[in-house]
């Protein structure tokens, strides 16, 4: 499994093995089927069945991909944590239960994994920014009217990395307060005093460069 590198490349759903088309099935037993495949591909996955394997992959991929580019913006490094990523979610399949869906579970291992290379990227002192090549975090907004003078990825870096980490997890991945809390070993109180001195932080700047952006438009005319 460690031996030969994942090859990230993009799936189609036919190379989807295990997982069926959906069509027919509606509400509770559309996620019951849905589930029950997840599952089934889980434990052939477990197994060592190398189809299955692939197609764990493939499918959990564009997720994986989306949570290690929305805090590395270098295509290197969020491909290297990618990889490190799917490998460590296939070193762990056979503790999934099928608790909750196959994509949370994932994400879960990825966000832990990513935060561990990222830290490692850290004590090297290497450049931090982010960037989401899948709309997360550093789609380019309009200038003026009610966008931002920047990318809003360019803040982000300017925070300080706690801060920045927490903002990148709440508002970009989803996590709530608690879920933050358990992947970074810190208090509820913690991570909603991160949210708040990091988004005030960034109000200000905003602000700050939208009324500088102003006063030079109004000095031109």
């Amino acid at each position: 499994m460690e031996g030969s590198p994942i090859q990230l490349r993009e799936w189609t759903p036919r190379q989807r093995v295990g997982l069926g088309s959906q069509t027919g099935l509606g509400g509770e037993a559309d996620a019951r089927a849905k589930r029950e495949r997840e599952h089934e591909l889980a434990k052939r996955a477990a197994g060592g069945d190398g189809a299955a394997q692939t197609a764990l992959v493939q499918l959990l991929m564009p997720r994986v991909r989306q949570i290690t580019r929305a805090f590395l913006r270098e295509g290197s490094d969020a491909d290297d944590a990618a990889q490190l990523s799917l490998l460590a979610i296939l070193r762990s399949v056979p503790s999934f239960r099928g608790d909750s869906s196959l994509a949370h579970w994932a994400k879960r291992i990825a966000v832990r994994t990513t935060m561990r290379h990222l830290e490692r990227e850290r004590r090297c002192r290497r450049p931090l920014v982010s960037e989401d090549g899948e709309r997360l975090v550093s789609e380019p907004l309009e200038r003026g009217g009610e966008g931002l003078p920047r990318e809003l990825s360019e803040y982000l870096d300017e925070l300080p990395d706690l801060q920045r980490d927490a903002i990148v997890l709440h508002h970009a991945l989803g996590y709530s307060i608690a879920e933050i809390a358990e992947t970074t070993g810190v208090s509820p109180n913690t991570v909603k005093g991160r949210l708040r001195l990091g988004s005030t932080t960034l109000r200000r700047r905003v602000r700050q460069e939208v009324l500088i952006g102003r006063r030079r438009d109004n000095e031109r005319r």
